[in-house]
């Protein structure tokens, strides 16, 4: 009697056992699944904020690197963060189209030395330059730009107004790369400013196509 009563109590915790292993596989299906559509529909979103270089197999590469400097006029430090302190969208967007991401500059302050680095994720770097160099609006941003600016090497009139600098002349002196240290970036947002870029103008002014009011420039005459 006593081995019948053990035997039937048994086969009920045996019932009960794959009952709870059923439900809990069960659930454990479900969480798994339920994180995964999670996961997808993060990694989805974040995409879409983000555009990657790929190479024309559809592999991720490395971006090409490009980097400059010139000396900022002390004078013109105010003009110079004013206008860089949120570039204005015309330009931003026209850099975005000639395939520049992550421009920035850094300026060391005991020498007024200025130094630019991009990253560029196209095909045809000349070709987007030249595009760049005979738009308008860049033009027009440019002419805001040069009086801040003093290159090292230059003869002639500026860029805005044609000039090449002559023989060895260059706005930006271009730099050497000496060294690249960990991975390199495969994507970037497609947002700008940085969210997290702290505006160094001392009155907390800003300028646009539209807010130009004190700013000195080179052309000939007030117009565009």
């Amino acid at each position: 009697a006593i081995t019948g009563c053990c035997s039937h109590t048994d086969a009920h915790f045996n019932i009960i056992m794959v009952n709870d292993w059923t439900s809990f596989a069960a659930g454990t299906a479900v969480g798994v699944a339920a994180g995964a559509l999670a996961m997808r529909l993060y990694t989805t979103v974040q995409d879409g904020k983000r555009i990657e270089a790929r190479t024309a197999t559809g592999d991720r590469r490395a971006p090409a690197r490009y980097a400059g400097a010139c000396k900022l006029r002390p004078d013109m430090f105010e003009q110079y963060t004013r206008l860089h302190d949120h570039t204005w969208d015309e330009v931003m967007m026209r850099m975005y189209e000639a395939n520049m991401r992550n421009f920035v500059v850094y300026l060391h302050e005991e020498t007024m030395i200025m130094f630019h680095h991009f990253e560029y994720i196209g095909d045809d770097f000349e070709g987007d330059m030249k595009m760049l160099d005979n738009d308008p609006t860049i033009q027009f941003w440019w002419t805001h730009c040069e009086p801040c600016q003093e290159p090292f090497h230059w003869e002639g009139p500026p860029p805005s107004q044609g000039g090449d600098g002559g023989k060895g002349g260059s706005w930006w002196a271009p730099m050497k790369c000496l060294n690249h240290c960990g991975g390199w970036p495969t994507a970037w947002s497609k947002s700008w400013p940085d969210p997290d870029f702290v505006p160094n103008n001392p009155k907390g002014r800003i300028s646009g196509l539209t807010s130009l009011d004190g700013l000195i420039h080179n052309r000939a005459t007030g117009g565009r």
